[in-house]
Parts: C-alpha cells; sequence; structure tokens
C-alpha cells in the first residue's frame, strides 16, 4: 500500500516536478464570459495573460465540484493507496471545502484533508516537502505530519505589479489599499494564517527584488525554495541564482502563476515561497 499526495492547481507546481514526486494535481476552473478551461490542462500560463490582457472584465474563477475530488480518491483508493490531500487556504478558495465533501461521502475511508493556510508555491513547498517524505518511505501519519510541520515553516511573498487584480477579484484580506500602488510603487504582500496581508511597498522593481531576498537571508538556511512569476521572468532569474546559496542542496523550484492565481495576482508579479530551517521564522 502507497501513500499518495493530491493537491490543487492553485499549488503552481512545475508539472516536471509533479511527475517526478507522483503528486495529482486537481485543476480548478477559470472561465472568461463563455469560455470554461481547466486550470493549466485546457489553458496554459501564457495564454491565459495574454487573453488577460485583452479582457476587457476579469475572468472568473471556481472551484473543483466534490465529484471531481471523489473521482480521485476513489481511483486512489481502489488502487491500494492511501491519499494524503492537501490544498490552497479555505480563506482564499472554496476548493477545500469541495475535498472535504468528497471525503464525507467515503466515510472512514484513508483520505486525510488538509488545509495549508497558503498559496501558490507557498502550498506547493507543503506539498513538496509531504510528497519528498513518502519517496523516503515516510508512512501515512508520517506523511501527514511532514505535511503540517512544513506549515510552520513556509511563507509565501509576492511583489504586484498593480493591487487592481487582487481589489477587483475580491481576495485582498488583510491588504490596505495602499496610495502608494497609485504612483506606480509596487505592493509586496504574504500570506498568513491563509489571509493575503501586505508587507510594504517597493519604488522599483530592484528594491522589490533586494526586499525579497533581505527576506530570505533571514530565514537561511532554507530547506526549500521556489520563485514564481506571471509575466516577466527577469526578477525571477535573479531571485534563483541569488536564492541558490541559502537553500541546502542550492536547489530552487522556478514556476509560473497559474490562470486562477494569475487572475488575482495579475501581469508583471513576483516573488518566492520559502520552507526555513528556523522553526521561528514565519512572520
Amino acid at each position: 500500500m502507497a501513500v499518495k499526495i493530491v493537491t490543487d492547481s492553485t499549488s503552481d507546481i512545475p508539472q516536471e516536478v509533479a511527475r517526478e514526486l507522483d503528486i495529482t494535481v486537481v485543476p480548478l476552473n477559470v472561465r472568461f464570459g463563455q469560455e470554461s478551461f481547466l486550470d493549466g490542462v485546457e489553458i496554459s500560463s501564457e495564454v491565459f495573460f495574454q487573453r488577460l490582457a485583452a479582457a476587457e472584465s476579469l475572468p472568473a474563477t471556481s472551484q473543483p465540484s466534490p465529484g471531481v475530488f471523489l473521482e480521485v480518491y476513489q481511483r486512489l483508493l481502489s488502487q491500494g493507496h492511501q491519499v494524503v490531500s492537501i490544498h490552497i487556504s479555505e480563506h482564499l478558495s472554496g476548493t477545500l471545502n469541495s475535498a472535504r465533501q468528497a471525503k464525507e461521502e467515503m466515510g472512514d475511508a484513508a483520505v486525510e484533508i488538509i488545509d495549508s493556510l497558503q498559496a501558490s508555491m507557498g502550498l506547493g513547498l507543503v506539498v513538496t516537502a509531504a510528497a519528498q517524505a513518502v519517496r523516503g518511505g515516510a508512512s501515512y501519519q508520517e506523511a501527514v505530519q511532514a505535511a503540517r510541520g512544513a506549515m510552520g515553516e513556509v511563507q509565501v511573498f509576492a511583489v504586484l505589479d498593480t493591487l487592481e487584480y487582487l481589489q477587483k477579484g475580491g481576495r485582498v484580506g488583510k491588504v490596505r489599499a495602499l496610495v502608494g500602488s497609485l504612483l506606480r510603487m509596487r505592493p509586496i504582500i504574504t500570506v498568513r494564517e491563509g489571509i493575503v496581508h501586505s508587507l510594504s511597498i517597493a519604488r522599483s522593481r530592484a528594491q522589490g527584488v533586494q526586499y525579497l531576498i533581505t527576506v530570505a537571508e533571514e530565514r537561511a538556511p532554507l530547506k526549500q525554495a521556489a520563485v514564481v512569476f506571471s509575466t516577466t521572468s527577469q526578477e525571477a532569474d535573479e531571485l534563483v541564482e541569488r536564492l541558490r546559496p541559502l537553500v541546502t542542496g542550492g536547489r530552487v523550484m522556478r514556476a509560473r502563476f497559474g490562470p486562477v492565481l494569475g487572475t488575482y495576482v495579475g501581469p508583471g508579479s513576483w516573488g518566492m515561497a520559502l520552507q526555513s530551517e528556523k522553526k521561528d521564522a514565519l512572520s
């Protein structure tokens, strides 16, 4: 009997990493008018951001139905597996509720549902921590413990080109409507306890990179790190290189905001997710 890790497409985990670690990714939905697409399956990030730039209104997003999760869980269980299903914060999406409803229909089945209290590669690092534990021989309960342990070590940060998309999408959370954003200053945000919070503003993209590097240095050494971007990769590439010395083993994942999260962070955004080896590193 094997343990299988399930997540959703808001994790932004690169497809090659999902294949390498045998992670099942359940897609959310994004809709332009009457056209609906499965996030990362029927529409790529590249095509999505092209359409977003030309769209007159913000696309709509929605979580997978409980039936979609039920089908995934039943398939894995029928193969003799146990399931650890880790998802985006319930404060940001109804995805976790759909997963819970599917679990309820299955009674005492070996399916553990976990709210990561994160999004994007913050969720992604919690998921990969659990998947790496499984690859190392972890039991079902040990995989659950690995995920929950990583939740206390992981944080995601992003530099946005504008707050416009978060505000229009209703995902502002604790982010202040910074006057500076009207002057082309760039908001820097994080996710804490499942809610989006503002941290600072950057007067330039270079200042934003330096802010994130300073944050990473304060949390080093790092178990894992990932860099994520929407439409421009220059800052992401710089962050990857500058983060490598801070990560045990030197590996930094490079990812892209998928269509669902791209709806809210918008074009020109980039950031990072860190898993610190320090137990008190989160802020």
